[in-house]
């Protein structure tokens, strides 16, 4: 059987153009939002002060949001999910509480007729089916009525893009969706411990492949590639050295030794790739100290999404290598307890002038808590340690269990209030 064109023949401007009209409100201004990881990090920023959305959509960016116009009009579930949206985005300009009863309604419509679309064998390949269920997601990021643990259409994203497979994403459009959702896929992959899809040699090539062909429009297209080629390696590192601190075994000081090989190759390959994008590193008094050069162009959001990943995922192999090897918590884990700081700086800095680099950086300032909440536990524990063995189980199992956002949120809460900065603590830590 043919591919269908998924291509319309004729964009329906009209159709957008009256339901722009009717909800005074562009959906193309949400495109600052389509490459977050939801979680109740990222809606925090944006419950405790409403008007960071408003910045938000002033700011710009390229996305499939840019595609509504002609997308419009041909599939019932895309409509339906753009004026949900739409209708809550003009509610919360005029009054950000939680969802009136039109904006639920048009939600519970949505909802069905992605239903209905996901249920049709044919229909649910279409790219305006996956473009529908994003935008779903971006509605309930704005649902601050809503279980803070319930996103419920983040799952469905990720399975969408792996149904399409490797293969389907040739248009533009198509492009556009699957680059919005490789992060957040690789980011709740980490959180939860589970596979991702961009593990596999072939998603890795078609998210390679994009990345290189946009790299005319792309900011930081090179480090990105470079970036990518190293994170693609780690939930399965990740997942291994989880599995050798909690279920050791006579051949462990084997497979230990091969794990920290391989995690000390993939911190020296970040490494060089900081060093390209802005990461500084300064010996004092002896200490290797690490620092970054803060965006402040016009591309200051790309510049601080790229350094955030570098970061987060920089400060996770140092500290998965200190599980591994104690003994080199002198150094790994001084250096992921710096690393965690900088993240919170970054994200404090991106308040001031990019309130989108801020949702981005929300996510991984979260695993930056972990880090540090853990950090008398570890520093106790490789103290203690004989160097010849892993981390103690209940130290290692405490900062992993602290994995989704969600968790962190509430132990940091617990622990330090409503104040989010460490700094402001600095005779607890």
């Amino acid at each position: 059987m043919p591919k269908p064109n998924w291509i319309p023949v004729s964009p329906s401007s009209t159709g957008f153009e009256a339901m722009r009209i009717r909800f005074d409100f562009d959906p193309i201004s949400l495109s600052g939002l389509t490459s977050l990881h939801v979680s109740r990090a990222t809606a925090r920023p944006l419950r405790d002060k409403p008007v960071r959305l408003l910045e938000i959509l002033r700011a710009g960016k390229s996305s499939y949001y840019d595609y509504l116009p002609s997308r419009f009009g041909h599939t019932k579930c895309l409509d339906d999910a753009v004026q949900c949206v739409a209708a809550r985005v003009r509610q919360w300009l005029d009054k950000p509480a939680g969802p009136n009863r039109l904006t639920l309604e048009l939600y519970s419509k949505a909802v069905r007729s992605l239903q209905a679309a996901l249920e049709d064998p044919l229909l649910c390949r279409h790219p305006d089916v996956l473009c529908a269920a994003e935008i779903m997601v971006i509605f309930e990021l704005l649902d601050t009525g809503r279980d803070a643990w319930s996103i419920p259409h983040i799952k469905g994203v990720g399975t969408l893009i792996e149904f399409r497979g490797p293969q389907g994403y040739q248009t533009e459009f198509e492009k556009s969706l699957f680059l919005a959702q490789w992060a957040p896929l690789y980011t709740e992959a980490i959180h939860n411990n589970t596979q991702c899809l961009l593990e596999q040699p072939a998603w890795q090539a078609t998210l390679q492949s994009i990345i290189v062909e946009k790299s005319a429009s792309l900011p930081y297209a090179n480090g990105w590639a470079t970036l990518w080629a190293c994170m693609g390696a780690m939930p399965d590192l990740f997942r291994s050295i989880q599995f050798a601190v909690f279920d050791p075994n006579e051949e462990s000081n084997g497979v230990q030794a091969i794990l920290l090989a391989g995690a000390y190759q993939l911190r020296s390959r970040m490494m060089d790739v900081g060093m390209e994008n802005g990461l500084t590193s300064t010996e004092m008094h002896g200490t290797e100290t690490y620092s970054f050069i803060l965006p402040d162009d016009a591309e200051g959001t790309q510049r601080y999404e790229i350094l955030g990943a570098l970061a987060i995922n920089l400060m996770k192999v140092e500290r998965y290598i200190v599980a591994l090897d104690p003994s080199s918590a002198v150094l790994m884990e001084a250096h992921a307890q710096q690393l965690a700081m900088q993240i919170l700086d970054l994200e404090h800095a991106a308040t001031k002038s990019y309130p989108q680099a801020m949702l981005i950086l929300a996510s991984k300032s979260c695993a930056a808590r972990g880090v540090l909440l853990t950090a008398s536990d570890w520093r106790y524990e490789t103290l203690s340690q004989d160097p010849k063995s892993m981390i103690a189980k209940p130290v290692f199992e405490r900062w992993v269990s602290l994995g989704p956002p969600e968790r962190v949120a509430d132990e940091w809460r617990k622990k330090y209030g409503e104040k989010q900065y460490l700094f402001e603590y600095d005779s607890e830590v």
